[in-house]
């Protein structure tokens, strides 16, 4: 069997096994229903690094759109993600998010070593437009960085990631043990009653650490653990250490990590969207353009939680109410507002369509 014909049965297998590690982890006492919160997970010594707020020095008018949705055919990209963008605010478009001297990462998935058009990375020339609207708006730096589950080299030529970022004068950040550092995600112990579950976990961090701006670029698929895996479920791809540990409750990770990366925008891959078989795929049956709109679409927003639920509604026809990690992420990101921290975290994506702050256009 060929890496390009990947089946469902061997994605069971590779989930057999995650499973029996899992299994061995909570033999070894590091049970999900443990008393002792916070011991859920082997907790490495913790270091003084913290993801900031990327989204804090955004100067967004209220009355902004939240999302911008643009959809064409497959051979105009470049204007989908262009209008993608300028929707969220026609005036300055990038230029609103990305100023003049910024290091900017950008946070594409590369997880597996899969071509482009099998939808389970992140399409390169939706990355090689978003990377260029950066540098026009005068990004000093663009870096991309990401950990894959397989071999970092492999999974950066073969999905088509590495050679746009080399054509476009971006840095790849390849992920390296000395850049792996604990990140305290709260100060005190989870609360499980909460859905809280991390408090410190390896993160590859020096991406993070070296920003000014984040941006992530996430393809939208199916997921055979969480249901689907998009903008927040993006981010697991920073994370180091034993993650497969983490499958035991990992609705509660991934809301985690939509309150621990507070990213400056994030773009919505739906050139090509991965309606079964997700995450790896290995079929091009299992793969629709723009899912249920039978159209290439990019989803640009400032929300991280409405654009995921917007696209499981949308794009796979799903009720994002039966994505636990929705709900969670709102309320844990609501929770933190009354600290004063600028940042959007809408459950319920129609909100913003009653408000008018969602924007559609057909290039």
């Amino acid at each position: 069997m060929s890496e390009q014909d990947l089946t469902r049965r061997e994605l069971l297998t590779r989930g057999a096994g995650a499973v029996v590690l899992t299994g061995a982890a909570v033999v070894g006492g590091f049970s999900l229903h443990d008393s002792r919160v916070g011991s859920e997970f082997p907790q490495p010594s913790p270091r003084k690094f913290r993801p900031r707020n990327y989204f804090a020095d955004v100067e967004f008018p209220h009355g902004n759109p939240r999302i911008s949705v643009a959809f064409g055919g497959e051979d105009r990209i470049e204007g989908i993600v262009r209008a993608a963008v300028a929707g969220l605010d026609p005036m300055h478009g990038m230029g609103r998010f990305i100023r003049q001297g910024d290091s900017v990462l950008i946070k594409p998935n590369v997880g597996f070593d899969r071509p482009p058009h099998l939808g389970a990375t992140t399409h390169p020339e939706v990355l090689r437009w978003v990377i260029r609207l950066c540098m026009e708006s005068g990004a000093s730096r663009v870096t991309i960085a990401d950990n894959p589950i397989e071999s970092p080299e492999a999974c950066f030529r073969r999905s088509g990631i590495l050679r746009v970022a080399e054509s476009e004068g971006a840095q790849i950040l390849w992920p390296d043990r000395n850049d792996i550092e604990t990140v305290t995600l709260r100060d005190g112990a989870p609360d499980r009653r909460k859905g809280e579950i991390l408090s410190r976990w390896p993160v590859f961090h020096r991406p993070l650490a070296q920003a000014d701006k984040v941006i992530g670029v996430a393809p939208v698929k199916d997921h055979n653990l969480c249901g689907a895996s998009m903008g927040l479920k993006n981010w697991y791809g920073l994370l180091g250490g034993r993650r497969n540990l983490l499958h035991q409750a990992i609705h509660e990770v991934i809301s985690d990590l939509g309150l621990l990366i507070s990213p400056t925008l994030v773009i919505a891959d739906g050139t090509r969207v991965m309606m079964t078989s997700g995450p790896t795929g290995g079929r091009i049956t299992d793969v629709k353009p723009g899912g249920l709109l039978g159209r290439p679409v990019i989803v640009a927003s400032v929300d991280p939680v409405a654009c995921d639920a917007w696209c499981y509604s949308n794009l796979m026809g799903r009720d994002p109410a039966s994505l636990s990690y929705i709900d969670m992420a709102r309320m844990k990101i609501a929770a933190e507002a009354t600290t004063g921290s600028r940042r959007f975290g809408e459950g319920d994506w129609q909100a913003y369509e009653r408000q008018g702050k969602i924007v559609t256009t057909q290039v």
